[in-house]
């Protein structure tokens, strides 16, 4: 069964319809890191204490079952499992080599991939062995040299956990695989020295996150006035453009430059995709996309479990999770009015949401994400056509 594909002017949407490719997988709930600027942990949203500490068995079983049910439905069609938390190496060694080792057997070509996204503390030797007998991709959170790094992801006494996390990179690195490494931006800091240190440790693919945040929250937590996270990303642009090289690949960049020449952006955090992944948390339960826990208690959650529902169950839930997947999220007028809206898309959705309007508002970062791509057009020459003389 093809995509189907929708464009909506009113919406502000063009993306395929219905499609889900990537499920975010909390194998674990809990963390050995308490970062300051957690989603999870230090914001709105508390029902992780609601939730088991692990994945276990009987449920990473039923999920399993879904994905092959809903595979075969669309056959041939294959989903990437993306093993998460809180920090998924808690789950511990032999449970994650059997959990891999079963969506393998059970879901057999249906599996485009495994992966894990990690702090990196806690990786050693024989973890490395089981990332490389289950061929599971890993990409690690870093966010900088030390005194960047150990500023916000500390662990619960408090300390930095910046050594830690560099000695998994390089026991992966040493091994012969490449992590790209996800980093979240520190507005106070230079994006360009932050990219220098990743290019000085090897790392080959970055992805700079932007702050996440309410229109609610946002001022509290980072001010309101400049534009600080354009700021960092202009810098890092700049050093990543003098670089040069094709090889390296900083994805919130290369998406923006993307979608300046016409194409699709790189990442759901732009342009306004439809969503093509889930979240399927400890107990079971089907969500959408986790960072909305910025935003209130409970709003990413659709009141369905992989135990009783399948993902084409989701018009049973609450709305928002099948609207995400299926129909999409307006943008604002002002958004649908603003000339950067096929580059933008309104940015990601939980920065556009607030109290008073939901996610009828620009993005909370709309000032950085403009004067950003005013710089990245002055640098590459990818001017509006109607600017072209």
């Amino acid at each position: 069964m093809a995509a189907l594909e929708i464009t909506s002017e009113k919406h502000g949407v063009t993306a395929p319809r219905g499609r889900i490719d990537n499920l975010i997988v909390k194998v674990a709930e809990r963390c050995n890191l308490n970062c300051s600027y957690c989603y999870i942990y230090n914001h709105e949203d508390k029902t992780y204490l609601r939730r088991p500490k692990f994945m276990e068995e009987p449920v990473f079983g039923s999920l399993l079952a879904r994905i092959k049910e809903y595979c075969d439905r669309r056959a041939p069609h294959a989903m990437t499992l993306t093993l998460h938390g809180g920090e998924p190496t808690l789950l511990g060694k032999r449970r994650m080599a059997a959990y891999a080792r079963r969506a393998r057997e059970v879901l057999a070509d249906r599996l485009g991939a495994i992966c894990m996204q990690t702090n990196g503390t806690l990786l050693d030797e024989e973890w490395i062995q089981v990332i490389i007998e289950n061929r599971i991709m890993v990409g690690i959170s870093i966010d900088g040299p030390p005194a960047v790094h150990d500023a916000y992801r500390i662990d619960h006494l408090g300390r930095g956990s910046h050594a830690a996390t560099v000695r998994g990179l390089q026991l992966l690195q040493r091994v012969g695989l490449r992590p790209g490494v996800i980093s979240v931006i520190n507005p106070q800091t230079d994006g360009g020295d932050t990219y220098r240190y990743f290019r000085s440790l090897g790392v080959s693919r970055i992805e700079f996150l932007f702050p996440d945040v309410s229109r609610d929250n946002k001022e509290r937590l980072y001010g309101e006035s400049g534009t600080p996270i354009a700021d960092f990303l202009i810098s890092a642009f700049d050093a990543w453009f003098t670089e040069d090289n094709p090889d390296i690949v900083v994805r919130v960049l290369w998406g923006f430059l993307s979608s300046l020449m016409g194409f699709t952006h790189h990442s759901d955090a732009f342009g306004n995709p439809l969503m093509s992944y889930l979240i399927i948390e400890t107990d079971g339960s089907i969500q959408t996309l986790d960072a909305l826990r910025v935003c209130k208690e409970g709003i990413a959650e659709s009141g369905l479990n992989v135990a009783d529902h399948g993902f084409d169950d989701l018009a049973r839930g609450l709305p928002l999770v099948h609207q995400v997947i299926h129909e999409g999220v307006p943008l604002c007028s002002a958004c649908l009015a603003c000339e950067e809206c096929g580059v933008c898309g309104g940015g990601y959705l939980p920065h556009r949401y607030s109290y008073k309007n939901g996610f009828d508002n620009p993005s909370a970062w709309c000032e950085d994400i403009l004067k950003l791509i005013a710089h990245l057009r002055a640098r590459t020459g990818l001017y509006h056509l109607a600017t072209v003389v």
